[in-house]
Order: structure tokens, then C-alpha cells, then sequence
């Protein structure tokens, strides 16, 4: 029978398996970054999935980094007549600075993989693998009393 810490961890790298498969057939794949960002950890019964957010889109506001921009501008191969990379990058910081992205770019990826249904799901796991061992436990327990008697 498997561990809770066992399950858990099985869980979250069924999800993150979900999750590359969904970002590969996203078209979004630009640099990779975003796959090497997906992490399952585990400390004692804790078990954790980390990742980035920024294909969820980016509100208005502070300026992202003009680096990042420069590097995806590069990456997609666009280009400006009479403009350096650096300088096409500012100019979309800028503009994402000012108005956000476009939600219709967004992909919500985590809330795609993650639902209320498979939380659920997981729950049930676990919930059903505490139960069989406090039956167990419970069983022992009995057994000790009436040989005890």
C-alpha cells in the first residue's frame, strides 16, 4: 500500500506531467524557461508543485524586465525595421506597462490542469488511504484486547 507522502507525490507529478503536455501543445513554447521552472518537491508529508504564472498574462503597471522581453524577442524572431532588439523590447515593456496583455494570449494552464475535480480526486486518495489505516491501526489494536483477555 502506498504512503500518503507517496500519493501525494505521484499526484503532483501526474499534474505536472498534464501541465507540460498542455504547454507543448500550446504553441507558447518560446524559450523553455517555463518547463524548467516545474518543480515537485517534497518535505515530509508536505509535497509542493512550483512554476511560473506569466502565461497567465501580466496586469498593467510596473514595467517587466526589458531583459526577458529582449530574450523572447529574439527568440520569436521579430523585428522592427530600424530598431535593436533592446529597443523593440522597451517599447513592449512599455506597452505592457501602460495596458497589460491581451487576455485572449493569456493561458490559464494551472486552472486548466488543476480543477476542483481532481483536487477532490486527490483528497478522496488520501483521505481513503488515512482511512484504511486507521482501520488497520484500529484492527491491531482490537486483536491486542481480546488476546489480552
Amino acid at each position: 500500500m502506498p504512503s500518503q507522502e507517496g500519493i501525494l507525490k505521484e499526484e503532483m507529478e501526474s499534474i505536472k506531467r498534464d501541465i507540460i503536455a498542455l504547454y507543448e501543445s500550446s504553441g507558447k513554447k518560446v524559450s523553455g524557461e517555463f518547463l524548467e521552472g516545474l518543480e515537485v518537491s517534497q518535505n515530509g508529508s508536505s509535497t509542493t508543485l512550483k512554476g511560473y504564472t506569466y502565461l497567465a498574462g501580466r496586469a498593467a503597471g510596473r514595467m517587466p524586465p526589458i531583459q526577458k522581453i529582449e530574450a523572447w524577442v529574439n527568440a520569436k524572431g521579430i523585428s522592427a525595421v530600424g530598431k535593436a532588439s533592446t529597443s523593440l523590447a522597451w517599447a513592449i515593456a512599455k506597452k505592457i506597462a501602460a495596458e497589460g496583455t491581451s487576455p485572449e494570449n493569456h493561458l490559464a494552464i494551472y486552472d486548466k490542469i488543476i480543477t476542483p475535480q481532481r483536487i477532490d480526486s486527490i483528497i478522496e486518495k488520501v483521505v481513503a488511504f488515512n482511512v484504511g489505516l486507521f482501520t488497520t491501526e484500529l484492527q491491531v489494536e482490537l486483536k491486542k484486547l481480546t488476546v489480552n483477555k
